[in-house]
């Protein structure tokens, strides 16, 4: 309706998708660049079919160049690992302890159970923030801080369920801490001295590493870590800064999750580190992925079939913050196999969460906004 003459021409149109897929979408492209052709009137000569759409190639081959470039740390890692300086942190572990698979689907589910607190504990942040004391002077982008909230809380619960457990599991069987990947000593936590020290600084260049790669092909390419949503790209001086406010928290959080995956979930090695690596990292996928994945049923589903939104929240924030488990989901698939990678190289959980944790904090503020959401 409307005029194009008069700029007053209008045009609704409602694709048969979710929000996340509507910019991926190709009917909705098409109808976005028939708009454009009727506003702007190009040459015909110019103009192909909006349906002759190849924009999916670029769309795939960002998401190859994503994981080429964090999955490159693997192999980079490895050989770091057998260098003089870092060939002291290569350990095995002791191998005293594997997670039976009754035990692993009761841990998963207590798991499932808490990480399904997430749209609590972002609503009691919200609450501070709103009530007690504003946050955002410090940690200005507050999507972020539902986000690394949710993650340290309930780190904070399943280290303190993990503390009882171990407990138990110690007096039954003499495990240590030491047998789940968390102390570099046999009876006592210890972080090892200089090995925690050479741990962090191996850490620091691998991440130096794939940013660099990254930055090289932003500027050379124009395009950065991408697929559906932006994962990371090169970072200002000021978000910069900002991800150091970021990353303590970040990394605490995969150091529980760490203790998780490797410590109490940890199935039995199989015959080759290979498919240990493979068999582990899937186990680890699944017990972290699938309850966000029910989470988004209960969203999800309703709305594909009555047209009804269950979680709406003030203001529609749950809406927002739903929609990222897309994105938590996605950058979980990725994480999980180069946290394993460390662990079955290392021998402990440590390595692998501090690279995590450098680049779930890239990811986080190089791409996320710079706002409040409002509520």
């Amino acid at each position: 309706y409307g005029d194009f003459a008069k700029g007053t021409a209008r045009r609704v149109v409602i694709p048969r998708t979710i929000h996340v897929q509507e910019s991926h979408n190709a009917p909705a492209i098409a109808e976005a660049i028939v708009w454009m052709r009727k506003a702007l009137q190009p040459p015909e000569n110019l103009w192909i079919d909006a349906k002759d759409q190849i924009w999916q190639i670029k769309e795939w081959a960002t998401l190859i160049g994503m994981l080429a470039g964090l999955f490159s740390l693997l192999p980079l890692g490895t050989l770091l690992l057998g260098t003089p300086p870092f060939r002291s942190l290569r350990d095995r572990g002791t191998g005293h302890y594997a997670c039976s698979a009754l035990s692993y689907f009761k841990l998963v589910v207590v798991n499932g159970i808490i990480m399904w607190l997430y749209l609590p504990i972002i609503l009691v942040l919200f609450a501070i923030h709103i009530y007690v004391i504003p946050i955002d002077k410090a940690f200005p982008m507050m999507m972020v801080n539902g986000i690394v909230g949710w993650f340290v809380g309930i780190s904070m619960i399943g280290l303190i369920l993990f503390r009882f457990w171990f407990k138990r599991k110690t007096r039954r069987e003499g495990l240590t801490l030491g047998d789940f990947g968390i102390s570099y000593a046999v009876v006592r936590f210890s972080l090892g001295g200089w090995k925690i020290i050479k741990t962090i600084i191996l850490a620091a260049i691998l991440f130096v590493f794939v940013y660099l790669c990254q930055g090289l092909l932003e500027s050379v390419f124009i395009v950065d870590f991408r697929f559906i949503f932006p994962f990371a790209s090169d970072l200002t001086a000021e978000r910069a800064w900002i991800s150091l406010r970021y990353f303590p928290f970040i990394l605490f959080g995969f150091l529980g999750l760490g203790t998780f995956l490797h410590g109490q979930i940890r199935p039995r090695a199989l015959s080759t580190p290979f498919r240990t690596w493979i068999f582990w990292s899937l186990s680890g996928i699944f017990a972290v992925v699938a309850p966000l994945v029910l989470f988004l049923a209960i969203q999800y589903v309703p709305l594909f079939t009555t047209g009804a939104i269950p979680l709406v929240g003030p203001g529609g924030m749950f809406v927002s913050f739903v929609l990222n488990l897309f994105h938590i989901i996605g950058v979980l698939i990725m994480t999980t196999p180069i946290s394993t990678w460390f662990y079955q190289l290392t021998g402990k959980i440590y390595l692998g969460a501090l690279v995590n944790a450098l680049l779930v904090t890239w990811m986080f503020v190089s791409s996320q906004v710079i706002a409040p959401i409002p509520v």
